[in-house]
């Protein structure tokens, strides 16, 4: 969601979840610290009214369509790996005993400090300011481990590019070889996936096998999540 959104987009969301034990989502993307009362206001608001949600409570609700806490849940989903999204967003989570899912672009993460803001210039990523002196702009991988202890880490692939564009090879780097970027980094598979755009699962044959390829469990699209298989483990 864009920045201007914040605070109405936690009311309308709210205002929507009652009279049905569903779990909702809500979309961050760059949390810039000029922002951080207004998400502190808006992470609150959720924290009060809905339950935090993490894969194994996605994964079950899926399987059985019963959700067991007593207020709906939230998936708080951070798309694109920013360096605010830990500074920032993190911290206040936290403080709210909410969860995050970091949908990170790997390509993001990869790039050398010295060119990570041109690399976001020409991936669709969206730089509200210059607001770190060193350049740093992508969290690091020790911050994503970091992360992972608490919260979700997820793929966005690994540059950030509509797959529908793509060679075969240059879409298998995207899907599968983001999921090598997860091994390499934190010794394991991750579950989620998201691609630019949010299209489903189940649209193009030749994505869905580079999906399955890659292992990956739950996929996330623009109006809904699908739950592929059982997890086996990383």
């Amino acid at each position: 969601m864009k920045p201007e959104s914040f605070e109405s987009a936690a009311g309308a969301l709210s205002a929507a979840a009652y009279g049905s034990p569903v779990v909702r989502a809500v979309n961050f993307h760059n949390t810039p610290r000029h922002r951080e009362a207004e998400l502190e206001r808006q992470i609150a608001r959720l924290g009060r009214e809905f339950s935090s949600v993490n894969e194994e409570e996605l994964d079950a609700f899926l399987a059985t369509g019963r959700w067991a806490k007593p207020k709906p849940g939230v998936i708080i989903a951070v798309y694109e790996g920013y360096r605010n999204g830990y500074d920032v967003l993190r911290p206040i989570l936290e403080r709210h005993g909410l969860v995050g899912w970091f949908f990170v672009i790997t390509g993001f993460v990869n790039e050398p400090v010295s060119s990570q803001f041109a690399f976001a210039a020409s991936h669709d990523i969206d730089m509200e300011t210059r607001e770190y002196d060193d350049g740093r702009y992508a969290m690091t991988w020790e911050e994503i481990r970091e992360l992972s202890v608490r919260h979700v880490i997820a793929s966005h692939t690994r540059t950030h590019v509509s797959l529908a564009t793509l060679t075969a090879g240059d879409r298998e780097s995207e899907i599968v070889g983001a999921q090598q970027d997860f091994v390499r980094h934190l010794g394991r598979r991750v579950r989620s996936f998201v691609s630019l755009g949010g299209p489903e699962y189940g649209n193009d044959d030749a994505t869905d096998r580079l999906i399955d390829l890659a292992g990956y469990q739950l996929v996330f699209s623009n109006l809904r999540v699908q739950r592929l298989r059982p997890w086996l483990g990383a």
